[in-house]
Order: C-alpha cells, then structure tokens, then sequence
C-alpha cells in the first residue's frame, strides 16, 4: 500500500470516529482506526519505533534517581516532554483502554459473563449490561473511564492523529518493484495488483500482506533464492539481524504463500535461507 493510499485510509477511518453517532460507535469506531495501524506494516513500524523510543528516553531521563527537589522537577519536565511529541505516549492511551479491549472481546467466543467489563461497558452501554457478575457499582466504577469521557478520547486521537501523520509525511515512497525477465519461469506476478497465475492457478495476493512481500522479494532476488533476513526484512522491516526467534517470524508467512500457490515451490536452503524451485522438483502442497 502507497503512502497516499494509507493517509486516505486513516483519514476515512479518522472522519468516521467524529462523525459517530453513538457512543458505542464512536469507540468501535477508534477501534477501527487503531486496527488499521495494527495491520499496515508501514504503520506498525512507525509505531513500534516510537514504542522503542520513548522507552530508551524514559529510561534514559531516570536512570539516576533526583537527589533534589528540583532534580526530580527537571526529571518530570523533560518526562512530559518526551510523552507530548512521542507518537507511542500520544497514542497508547486509547491504545491500552479502548483497542485492546475491544479487540479481545470481538475475537472472542466467551459467554457475556465472562467478558472483559470494559469493552462491554464501551460496546453496549452500561444499562444494556444484564449478568450479575459485576454490580451496579462495580460497572459505575469501571465506567468512568468512558461515561462522557468522548471529548477528552476526541482531544488525545486529534494529536495522535497530527504526529502520525508527520512521520508519515517523513517516510520516503517506496516504488514499485518492477516484473523481472524470467521466460523460463511459470510463476507470472503482477506487481501492483498481486495477482499470479502459476501451472494453471490463478488468484491473487494482497499487495499489502507480508505473504505477497515475502514472495516478491523471492521472485525478484537473483537466482530466485533469498536470505533469512533478506525474507524477514521483506515482512518486518525493523528486523536487523536473523536469529532462531526472529526466523520463526517466517514460518507462517511461508506456509501461507505455499497454500495459496497449491503447489509448493518454496524450499528452504538449510543456514541460508528460501529458494523458488519449479519443474520436476516442485511438489504439489500438501493443503491442496
């Protein structure tokens, strides 16, 4: 996804939040905004980045203890600071409260009574809550993070909002990796759209998911065969280095381009990393 076409994204999802009618829509609909930098690479990085940045600042203003009074001033000074301008600070608040929360909730088979209060309390409104698990009071005190709480969840996605969208504006656009000249191969890939045609199947993968990624960078690498962290960067860009547990990363991201090809012509190359191998030696999945 173009960096133009992920500002669009967020600004439609950004416009939907103010424009709820309801309470309860309106925190569905900050769930919506925050699910879409959860599952755009590009946004999760940006917000990773920031996540590690504002713990080596934080770590960094308080690693001595204030001996003073006007020590531990300074120490909460330079703390408020780094929280007002660090795009993870700004966010985390209705990251922690409102996403997660509702994200569990909604991928979740449990009975009502065995939800987690706060996202019933956001979903369907405390008079709307009708199990004995938690008393009026109980839910009294659980809703006041949300009762008429609107405007001030409003004030912190408009500044998230603002910082966002300056790293966005900080991020160079990436081009598009052109079709390399392969005649002899079977695997056809249009670059932009993602879709492919392989022995007779044709489908299509997201240009956006990492399976897509991975397979580009397989596609277009000389020889067709990629290092582990060639692969991993493809998918997780902040990824520096290939360990044990960061290769486990790939494992899925693999599994799920063999099932979608029907045919598996990934190999791994044992210390090295993944090769596309067609012909003869390509077995049909097993998933097929």
């Amino acid at each position: 996804m173009g960096m133009d076409a992920i500002k669009n994204s967020l600004m439609t999802r950004y416009d939907g939040v103010f424009e709820s009618s309801t309470d309860s829509l309106f925190y569905q609909n900050l769930h919506h905004y925050f699910d879409l930098i959860e599952k755009t690479p590009e946004l999760q990085e940006l917000w990773q980045a920031s996540e590690k940045e504002y713990a080596e600042k934080h770590t960094n203003i308080h690693r001595e203890k204030a001996l003073t009074e006007e020590e531990a001033d300074e120490k909460e000074e330079l703390t408020l600071r780094v929280e007002r301008f660090n795009l993870y600070a700004t966010g985390c608040t209705i990251y922690v409260r409102v996403y997660i929360r509702i994200e569990d909730y909604k991928n979740s088979m449990e009975p009502e009574d065995k939800q987690d209060p706060y996202a019933l309390l956001m979903i369907r409104g405390i008079d709307k809550i009708k199990t004995k698990r938690w008393s009026r009071k109980t839910l009294t005190l659980y809703n006041r993070w949300f009762d008429g709480k609107r405007p001030f969840y409003e004030k912190e996605l408009r500044q998230f909002h603002l910082l966002l969208l300056a790293e966005l504006e900080k991020q160079p656009e990436k081009k598009t990796v052109p079709e390399p000249p392969a005649p002899d191969c079977p695997l056809r890939i249009n670059p932009r759209t993602g879709d492919f045609d392989l022995y007779g199947v044709h489908d299509n993968f997201s240009p956006s998911s990492m399976e897509f990624k991975v397979l580009m960078a397989l596609y277009t690498s000389s020889d067709q065969q990629a290092s582990y962290l060639a692969l991993l960067q493809a998918a997780y860009p902040h990824i520096t280095e290939a360990t044990k547990v960061t290769k486990m990363l790939l494992y899925p991201i693999i599994q799920g381009i063999r099932d979608k090809l029907s045919v598996d012509v990934i190999k791994n190359v044992p210390r090295i990393g993944y090769r596309l191998i067609f012909g003869d030696k390509a077995e049909k999945s097993e998933q097929s």
